[in-house]
């Protein structure tokens, strides 16, 4: 795949495998701008299932002037597994942890930046000490993962060669009851186009175990300085939730874009850039 309509002119693009584990491989993308500045850099881990299409105009934003390393966690398609592994937030967060260290960002010089699953991930890291960034960026991050009961049966059951047949009413079970098509129907054809692609097996895998994850006995443990994206229409992800947590953290700060599209947006790295220079944090 060609990554150059996914950064800004000039950028340099690395593609290659890091081995987090003896049974594990994950793609990295490495976003090198043209001219470096005094931005920390960044390691970017997407959401749960989620494809880099959905990043675009982030990502052509933040690669003016940011380095990034964009890391495709483990329930995804492009992971090497040496053979099938568990897929639990905690090892995604080990994942991450390592990943790090081997790409030599050195603790409370980075920026972590995650979205939805990654942005927990992240959370989960930092809470357990195993990772240790400058600022975390969290967009939109699942406190737990509501998944509906009759969608975790279906995965139970089904078998793979079956989920063809299932998926145009999992899209449409979407719609109704989880996007707001009148604020932000992008947010529905992003998340079809993740239906359409997803790596089935882990998915499957990977939802049964998230389905039983909480982050709310951990949340006094975060001692890091965390900036949040969120969106009161966003109905994936509990913006309740969400205030909840950064009113109980000391150096959290909320940003609410209202919508998913807004947290996807130039608007969200501005704000990044800007909170950066209010708070003098520059390498």
């Amino acid at each position: 795949m060609n990554y150059s309509d996914y950064c800004s002119q000039g950028t340099k693009i690395q593609t290659s495998y890091i081995k987090v584990s003896s049974c594990v491989q994950l793609f990295k993308i490495h976003f090198t701008p043209k001219k470096l500045t005094n931005y920390p850099p960044v390691i970017f881990i997407p959401g749960w299932g989620s494809f880099i299409q959905g990043w675009k105009i982030v990502l052509r934003e933040m690669s003016k002037d940011f380095e990034i390393y964009y890391l495709e966690t483990r329930e995804k398609g492009s992971a090497v597994h040496k053979k099938e592994q568990e897929i639990t937030i905690e090892n995604i967060g080990d994942d991450i942890a390592r990943a790090t260290a081997l790409i030599n960002l050195k603790d409370d010089c980075f920026i972590a930046l995650g979205s939805s699953m990654g942005a927990t991930a992240i959370l989960d890291a930092i809470a357990e000490e195993k990772l240790f960034p400058s600022l975390a960026v969290l967009i939109g991050p699942n406190i737990e993962f509501n998944i509906p009961r009759f969608l975790i049966i279906i995965l139970s059951i089904i078998p793979i060669q079956f989920y063809k047949a299932i998926r145009p009413f999992a899209k449409w079970y979407m719609k109704r009851k989880y996007i707001d098509m009148e604020s932000d129907s992008k947010q529905y054809h992003k998340y079809s186009y993740v239906l359409d692609n997803i790596h089935f097996g882990r998915t499957r895998r990977s939802a049964l175990s998230f389905k039983k994850y909480s982050f709310k006995d951990k949340i006094e443990k975060i001692r890091k300085r965390i900036l949040v994206f969120s969106g009161k229409k966003d109905i994936l992800h509990n913006y309740k939730q969400t205030l909840d947590m950064v009113k109980r953290i000391e150096n959290a700060t909320l940003v609410n874009l209202e919508t998913n599209d807004r947290t996807h947006s130039k608007e969200m790295v501005d704000e990044i850039r800007a909170y950066l220079k209010k708070y003098n944090l520059f390498k």
